[in-house]
């Protein structure tokens, strides 16, 4: 398995300079590591999700105040380093 992986990296970074910016190639190797690089924004996407869910609902019962406002500085960070990775 890890030597069919190696196979597939080296046949899809061949497709990738061979394409250049537009990556379109569908063979197996390509699709399987186009694939595996989704799994890992999802991985890094979904704490962030998470994280800026459970803030929202706690700015929801917060009264304003310097605790509110730190809350939202907080939510707009998380909302910035979500950008960040989606535009992995």
């Amino acid at each position: 398995m890890a030597n069919e992986m190696s196979q597939f990296k080296a046949t899809a970074n061949a497709h990738m300079r061979r394409d250049g910016e537009h990556w379109t190639c569908v063979c197996e190797a390509c699709h399987a590591i186009r694939s595996l690089m989704g799994v890992d924004k999802v991985l890094a996407v979904r704490p962030l999700v998470r994280e800026i869910q459970l803030i929202e609902d706690r700015l929801l019962d917060h009264p304003d105040g310097p605790e509110k406002a730190s809350l939202e500085d907080q939510f707009r960070k998380l909302h910035d380093q979500l950008a960040a990775v989606m535009e992995q």
